[in-house]
């Protein structure tokens, strides 16, 4: 501003044109200053809810995402345990049917040789019966 003016400049309908606009502009900066500080308030507020939402949505996929892995590595060990005891089950049931396989033939040969047996003991009495 100047410092020393002539009163009568102050009177000029121009000048006083131009002081009321910079007295409106003054009005205006104060306006928008004080609209800035309440954006800053308003606009802080609505972020920090943004970034609290946020913040609680990656603590659930977070979590989520621990969880998954979780079950993921129990569902493995159970698949394993169920293909092992699977392949238990059938080395077992062959080794049974293989020894089942086995005591039948046995049964069969001891039907065999009681037969035989039968076959020379009943020699042996038409031998006895013929002396």
């Amino acid at each position: 501003m100047i410092a020393m003016v002539d009163p009568e400049y102050l009177r000029d309908k121009k000048v006083q044109k131009i002081d009321s606009d910079i007295r409106n502009f003054e009005s205006d900066l104060q306006k928008a200053k004080l609209e800035l500080e309440g954006l800053d308030m308003r606009m802080d507020r609505e972020i920090e809810s943004y970034r609290a939402v946020a913040k609680s949505r990656r603590d659930a996929y977070e979590e989520l995402q621990g969880r998954f892995k979780q079950a993921e590595r129990e569902w493995r060990d159970a698949d394993k345990d169920y293909k092992e005891a699977k392949k238990r089950k059938d080395r077992t049931r062959s080794d049974l049917e293989k020894r089942i396989d086995n005591i039948k033939k046995r049964i069969k040969n001891a039907e065999k040789t009681k037969y035989k047996r039968f076959e020379e003991l009943d020699k042996e009495k038409a031998k006895l019966r013929d002396k």
